[in-house]
């Protein structure tokens, strides 16, 4: 009962406070907005949020019916819900409290008179701005706590509701006999004074256990009279689907290609494309062809760091000392690999046509 006095008394307060405030909010914006505009000029509050003052209007008035809407379905709700709560504990504090929530839809009336106001006191000004935010601002402190109110009273219903809800799943699931039926239930069998009780097999488990009966008729009948794929073909077809996604997946980050994972590539597609890059990269040092300049002759059998499309990967990728710069930051993983492959294969050019030797003898892989 002193809850209820309690809450009661505080609605009850924060209504009349609202009220005031609302009655008083359009006088005091008004008053400062004369004072700031006199001392000091500024621009419109429309024009600050890069607005006409129609739409402002529109955007705040908007905002206020929504909040009174949503106060409105929370003081009807809170009726059904409040005076289910006072028939049910017989209290009749709580019938007076739906009063003091009903008592709360009366704002339409008065938020009916900044509505009419404001619409004929367009371009928006800035009082009107401000009185119609501390009236949201005052809804939606109704709004919290009266829901935080309801929540209260609906706590207790629910929480009963829910126990009598997954008790009744429960007693679905297990089928527990009453203690009446028990009686008729009870064995000959005794040990050590406990009686034995011929109960049913729990429903869960006699339904589970035809399901797998189903189940083993559907998976024998898919794989033996239906011709369904045996688990080899299942295997060779998901490293078959696995090695597709893989490529894809490649295709698509070609940051991931590596000097160890690397191959050489044949098709023309890379080859055409590894062309492209050496032209554009690489003659400037290996000459038209690779022939040699700068750089070492490239289609001779001599190599100063490998001729393995791991090594030529890794000297493209990281370079090397002996003036060979990186061109991982401007060639990625599978652009390297297209000039390493279209490298291995170019046509042998020998002096005086191309560079003298370099490096190790590496003959060419049959």
């Amino acid at each position: 009962m002193k809850r209820i006095a309690m809450m009661r008394f505080f609605i009850t307060t924060v209504i009349s406070l609202g009220f005031a405030v609302m009655g008083k909010a359009q006088e005091v914006a008004t008053s400062v907005a004369e004072v700031t505009q006199a001392a000091d000029p500024v621009r419109p509050m429309y024009e600050r949020f890069g607005m006409t003052s129609t739409h402002l209007f529109i955007l705040m008035v908007s905002v206020s019916i929504l909040l009174v809407a949503i106060l409105f379905g929370l003081a009807s709700n809170a009726k059904h819900v409040m005076y289910f709560s006072a028939k049910s504990l017989k209290d009749k504090g709580a019938k007076i409290l739906i009063l003091g929530m009903l008592f709360s839809g009366s704002i339409s009336t008065f938020a009916g008179e900044p509505y009419e106001q404001i619409k004929m006191e367009i371009p928006f000004p800035d009082s009107s701005f401000w009185a119609l935010l501390v009236f949201d601002i005052l809804l939606v402190i109704l709004i919290v706590y009266f829901s935080g109110i309801i929540n209260g009273f609906l706590y207790q219903f629910v929480a009963k509701r829910k126990s009598r809800f997954w008790k009744g799943i429960q007693n679905k699931l297990v089928d527990l006999p009453t203690p009446e039926q028990e009686v008729s239930l009870v064995m000959d069998h005794e040990y050590d004074g406990i009686r034995e009780l011929d109960n049913n097999l729990p429903p869960w488990w006699k339904y589970g256990f035809y399901v797998t009966i189903v189940w083993a008729i559907v998976y024998f009948s898919y794989y033996t009279i239906f011709g369904g794929p045996s688990q080899h073909e299942e295997f060779t077809t998901s490293v078959i689907e696995g090695e597709r996604e893989l490529a894809e997946y490649k295709a698509s980050h070609p940051e991931l290609i590596t000097s160890e994972t690397v191959s050489i590539m044949t098709d023309e597609g890379t080859l055409s494309k590894g062309r492209t890059i050496f032209k554009d990269k690489c003659v400037t040092c290996h000459m038209d062809g690779g022939a040699g300049g700068a750089g070492p002759n490239l289609t001779d059998d001599y190599w100063i760091y490998g001729r393995s499309i791991e090594r030529v990967f890794t000297i493209i990728s990281e370079g090397a000392d002996n003036g060979m710069k990186s061109w991982k930051n401007e060639l990625n993983g599978i652009e390297i690999q297209a000039v390493a492959s279209y490298l291995l294969q170019l046509p042998e050019i020998l002096p005086p046509n191309g560079q003298e030797p370099k490096g190790e003898y590496y003959p060419p892989k049959e």
